[in-house]
C-alpha cells in the first residue's frame, strides 16, 4: 500500500506538470496515442457487455468513438501480436512466432512511418516481452523499458530461454503511467506526437491492490466456484489498469486536445479462465484468447458508434495512417484501412476471411495441454474453423448460435468444414510462398461458402 501511494503521488506530480503547461495552438496534423492492454479479454470489459464494472474509463472513451465488437489478434501471445499490430503482417511473415523472437529491422513499422512523417515518437512498455532487444523500439526516439524490482509483480532471471537483463520482468500501470506523463509534460509542442503506452496488469499473476478487489466485490462473478477468486483478481487488475488509462487520457486531452488526438485502445489477446479446460493463453485459438478490445476515438472526426463486422489488429497501422492522410504503402500492409468506417460509417466487407495461428512451442505440453505442432484457424462470417494436425484435430463452430465454442460441428457439417479447410490451406500456402496475404475470398470461394450458409 505504501508503494502504491508513493507511485500515485509520482503520477499526480507528473499529471500536474502536464496541466501547468496550458494548451497551445496545436499542430495542424493530429497526434496519436496508442494504448495496448495485455491479456485483456473483450468479454471481461464492461464496454463489451460484461456485467461487472471493470472498465468505466474505457467505457467513456468508447462512447465517444468507434468500438469494434468483433476484433481479433492473429496470434494470442504478447510479442507476436504486437509485431502484427505494428507491421500489419501475419506472424509467419514478420517472423515473430513466439515471445523472445526478434522483429527484424527490415520491417517498416507504424512508428517508423510516423517518425518519417515528422512525429515525435515515444513508447512506455510494461513487460519484458516488449523490451527493445526484441526489435520493438524501431521508430521510437524514446523507448522506456526500464523495469525495476520495486515496480514489478514478477521477478525472473530466465524466461523463454533468455536471461532477463532487468531487475524486474514487468511494471504496474501506475509506474508506467507516471513515466509516460513525465515525458508528455516536456514533449515538443510544435510537432505532432505518437505515444504508445502498454499496460501489463491483467496478466498473471493476478495480484491487484486490495482496494481494487473491494471496488468489484458487490458484483457477482460467473464461473466455477473454485475459480471465483482468480476471476475476481483478474477483473480487479483490469479495473486497476483502467483507472490509470483514465489518468493518461485526461492528461492527453488537456495537453494535446481531444479533437486533435486520435486515441486507439487495443488488447493484444485474451486469457483462458478454464472455459476449455486451461488457464492462460497461447496454446489454443478459442474466442477467449483471440478476440480483443479495439476502440478508436477522436471527437468530431471519428463517429460514435459500434461496428460488428470482424476486423483484425493487423488493420490498426493502415487505419491510423489513412486517418492522418499519410501513405501506408511503405508498410505494404496486409490489413485493411478501416478509416472509411470510422469517418463516415462505410460498411466493411462481409465476406472477409480472418486467419489465426498458435505461437510456436518447443515439443511438450503447456499446463497439460498438448502443444506439439502448429494450430491454424479461419473465421468467415459466423463460422470458425480450427485445424490442429498434431493436436485435437479439426473443430468447427457456429459463433452465432454458440459463441462459447462448446459444440464441435466438424462431423455434422462436414461440407462446411471441408470448404473452410480448403480456404485455410490455400492461405497457408500463399503465406509461406509470398508472405501472409489478408485477401478477400475469391469469387468461387465466396460462392461455395454462400451456398453453405457462411456469408450473406
Amino acid at each position: 500500500m505504501r508503494r502504491l501511494v508513493a507511485l500515485a503521488l509520482v503520477a499526480v506530480m507528473a499529471a500536474v506538470a502536464v496541466y501547468l503547461w496550458p494548451p497551445s495552438t496545436h499542430p495542424a496534423t493530429p497526434s496519436v496515442v496508442l494504448v495496448t492492454l495485455d491479456t485483456e479479454r473483450a468479454d471481461h470489459v464492461s464496454a463489451y457487455g460484461y456485467a461487472r464494472p471493470t472498465t468505466p474509463r474505457l467505457d467513456a472513451l468508447a462512447a465517444e468513438g468507434t468500438l469494434f465488437t468483433t476484433a481479433y489478434t492473429a496470434i494470442p501471445s504478447t510479442g507476436p501480436s504486437h509485431a502484427g499490430l505494428f507491421t500489419s503482417r501475419y506472424p509467419s511473415e514478420h517472423g515473430v512466432l513466439k515471445n523472445a523472437d526478434v522483429l527484424a529491422a527490415t520491417w517498416i513499422t507504424l512508428a517508423e512511418a510516423l517518425a518519417q512523417a515528422g512525429y515525435s515518437t515515444a513508447a512506455f512498455v510494461s513487460a519484458y516481452p516488449l523490451a527493445r532487444k526484441f526489435g520493438f523500439a524501431q521508430g521510437f526516439a524514446t523507448y522506456d523499458d526500464a523495469f525495476t524490482a520495486a515496480d514489478a509483480s514478477i521477478v525472473l532471471s530466465d524466461w523463454e530461454g533468455e536471461r532477463v537483463e532487468s531487475a524486474g520482468f514487468d511494471r504496474r500501470a501506475d509506474a508506467t503511467t507516471a513515466r509516460a506523463l513525465a515525458w508528455l509534460s516536456t514533449a515538443p509542442r510544435d510537432r505532432p506526437l505518437f505515444l504508445w503506452v502498454h499496460y501489463y496488469d491483467p496478466h498473471e499473476p493476478y495480484d491487484p491492490p486490495a482496494a481494487y478487489r473491494a471496488l468489484l466485490a458487490s458484483a457477482p462473478v460467473k464461473g466455477r466456484p473454485r475459480l471465483t477468486g482468480a476471476i475476481e483478481a483478474y477483473d480487479a487488475e483490469i479495473r486497476f489498469a483502467d483507472d490509470w488509462l483514465g489518468q493518461l487520457i485526461d492528461a492527453v486531452d488537456h495537453r494535446l486536445g481531444a479533437s486533435n488526438t486520435l486515441v486507439v485502445v487495443a488488447s493484444d489477446h485474451g486469457e483462458g479462465l478454464m472455459q476449455h479446460g486451461w488457464m492462460g493463453h497461447g496454446a489454443n485459438l478459442y474466442e477467449e484468447l483471440v478476440r480483443t478490445v479495439l476502440v478508436f476515438r477522436r471527437p468530431g472526426h471519428v463517429r460514435a458508434t459500434r461496428v460488428d463486422a470482424p476486423v483484425g489488429l493487423i488493420d490498426v497501422a493502415p487505419t491510423i495512417l489513412a486517418h492522418l492522410g499519410l501513405d501506408a504503402s511503405a508498410l505494404q500492409p496486409r490489413g485493411i484501412d478501416l478509416a472509411p468506417a470510422l469517418d463516415h460509417g462505410a460498411p466493411l466487407a462481409a465476406e472477409r476471411a480472418l486467419y489465426f495461428q498458435r505461437r510456436v512451442y518447443q515439443p511438450g505440453s503447456r499446463d497439460d495441454v498438448p502443444v506439439r505442432g502448429e494450430m491454424l484457424g479461419i473465421r468467415v462470417g459466423p463460422w470458425k474453423y480450427i485445424e490442429a494436425p498434431h493436436g485435437v484435430g479439426a473443430e468447427l463452430f457456429d459463433l452465432a448460435s454458440d459463441p462459447g465454442e462448446t459444440r464441435n460441428l466438424s462431423d455434422r457439417e462436414a461440407a462446411r468444414a471441408s470448404e473452410l479447410a480448403a480456404v485455410l490451406d490455400r492461405w497457408r500456402g500463399e503465406e509461406r510462398r509470398e508472405g501472409a496475404v489478408d485477401r478477400p475470398l475469391s469469387a468461387e470461394e465466396a460462392r461455395r461458402l454462400r451456398a453453405l450458409g457462411y456469408v450473406e
